[in-house]
């Protein structure tokens, strides 16, 4: 009652200050609390699509699960998130979004037509390769289509398959991921090449596929020989020098460009005769006596008489063809052809003890790296011919930095690691409460001061007011009057009470 009393007291100004002061009191003790007692929330599922969040969203409200929506991520409190995806698993859910050879289920009944099952079941095949592909690691979404051409029962050739898979990665596909993609596909298909797959990723570009340039076939082929080089130069250094004290580089040169050579011989010692045509020609002349010709030439003759000259004239022709064996050879030489390899080897020199037991370090040290040279060149298969170079060098390598082992985080750790926010939280909310208690409510619910000015002794007529001196002392006294009735009633009181003794002793 008396805290009441004490409110009731106090001026309306006073008092709202005080609710005010209250209710924030209150809103920053319950902001503070529900954060420090309130449990982390632990992603439930993220990426699904709009229809199964729903059902996910359904689920959990039947539960009475607290959850909370961020972007396209579900959280749930992280206490009860294992098992809540082991009894949403148990129901089915979610479900996946990518649908398989269940599309075929729904295929039934006498009105589905040959095209419509056809076209179910190609739905099923890109939906059954788009979940195995998802399963690559860091492959985060993915697509395929299938080139299905329908195959008319009167067409001689089937038409080619064709195939092409969309994928979004969170990191770089090598070459033989993308090529394994291919193979995955075609393999799926009947009648489909594993390069008449396209691989695309919208970011990156053509990953693989028929129109990939073949023109990066001559780098794959020279990191390919580089690094098979390096491993097998390594092992031979390792067995000698110890694991860690040899450094090996290799680089390839390879042809980058396609020729095609062709080449015709024949040889003159296998000459037979194809044909033989012999043409034989022959002319005969004659002449009369004399010579010359008149009237009597043209007059019979008798037997004997007027014999002239005669002569034949013969000519003979042969022409021979002949057959020769001749070979026709005709060379390509594709990009990736190897033209020269450098290889540079470092050895650690404190690894291998060199002495030769004359002092004479220099001596032993060309002989140590001939050594090795020798048996590099036989190992790696160099041609110095070629331009094959080598180079090994010997120089003391560091020693590397010693790494301290990290100890495992004590109990104080664990639960400073944990716990720090909460207890921060709440050794802010103590803060806070008592700052708000002492600052604010305390003043307002605390008595005004007393005025400096003081009653004079009963039974003057007179009221001094002492200290400094009022403008207008009537009032500051009708103020005071109004605000402590119950002091002023008594004072009163005790007035008349003094002027009554008084006038009795009279």
């Amino acid at each position: 009652m008396k805290f009441l009393d004490t409110i009731k007291s106090l001026s309306l100004g006073r008092q709202v200050a005080l609710g005010v002061a209250v209710l924030a009191v209150v809103f920053t003790m319950n902001f503070l609390i529900r954060g420090a007692v309130t449990e982390p929330k632990a992603l439930l599922y993220s990426g699904l699509q709009a229809s199964y969040a729903g059902e996910i969203i359904d689920e959990l409200e039947q539960r009475g699960i607290d959850y909370e929506i961020r972007g396209e991520a579900i959280f749930i409190p992280q206490s009860k998130r294992d098992e809540v995806r082991f009894d949403l698993a148990r129901q089915g859910l979610p479900k996946q979004s990518v649908q398989g050879y269940e599309l075929l289920d729904d295929v039934n009944g006498f009105s589905v037509t040959s095209e419509m099952y056809n076209a179910a079941y190609w739905r099923a095949k890109e939906g059954e390769l788009t979940r195995t592909i998802l399963a690559v690691p860091g492959v985060s979404s993915a697509r395929v289509h299938i080139g299905a051409s329908l195959r008319s029962g009167f067409s001689r050739s089937a038409p080619a398959q064709t195939a092409s898979v969309t994928l979004t990665t969170s990191h770089h596909l090598t070459a033989d991921q993308a090529e394994a993609i291919q193979y995955m596909v075609a393999l799926a298909i009947s009648g489909l090449k594993p390069e008449d797959v396209a691989v695309i990723d919208p970011e990156k570009g053509l990953l693989a596929g028929p129109n990939v340039d073949k023109m990066e076939m001559p780098s794959v082929v020279a990191n390919s020989e580089s690094m098979a080089l390096e491993q097998k130069i390594m092992r031979l250094l390792e067995a000698r020098v110890g694991p860690g004290n040899a450094r090996v580089s290799v680089s390839v040169d390879v042809n980058r460009q396609r020729q095609v050579i062709s080449e015709k011989t024949i040889d003159p010692q296998s000459r037979v005769i194809r044909s033989r045509t012999s043409n034989d020609v022959s002319e005969t002349s004659s002449a009369a006596n004399g010579g010359a010709i008149s009237a009597s030439s043209n007059l019979p003759q008798a037997a004997g008489e007027g014999a002239g000259n005669s002569s034949t004239l013969k000519n003979s022709t042969e022409s021979v063809a002949y057959e020769f064996n001749e070979k026709r050879t005709e060379v390509e030489m594709l990009p990736g052809d190897i033209q020269r390899i450098s290889v540079a080897v470092l050895l650690n020199r404190d690894a291998l003890g060199i002495t030769d037991g004359t002092g004479d370090i220099e001596a032993a040290s060309r002989q140590v790296i001939s050594n090795f040279e020798n048996l590099i060149l036989t190992g790696a298969g160099l041609d110095q011919t070629r331009g094959d170079s080598l180079t090994v060098e010997l120089m003391p390598f560091q020693a590397p930095p010693v790494q301290e082992l990290i100890t495992a985080p004590s109990m104080v750790e664990t639960l400073i690691s944990n716990y720090f926010w909460s207890g921060l939280q709440a050794i802010l909310l103590g803060i806070v409460v008592i700052v708000l208690a002492l600052g604010v409510v305390r003043p307002l619910l605390s008595p005004k001061p007393a005025q400096p000015a003081a009653m004079q002794a009963p039974g003057n007529d007179t009221l001094a007011i002492g200290g400094p001196a009022q403008p207008d002392p009537f009032h500051y006294l009708s103020d005071y009057t109004k605000e402590r009735q119950d002091d002023t009633a008594a004072l009163l009181q005790s007035w008349l009470e003094e002027d009554m003794k008084g006038a009795v002793n009279e």
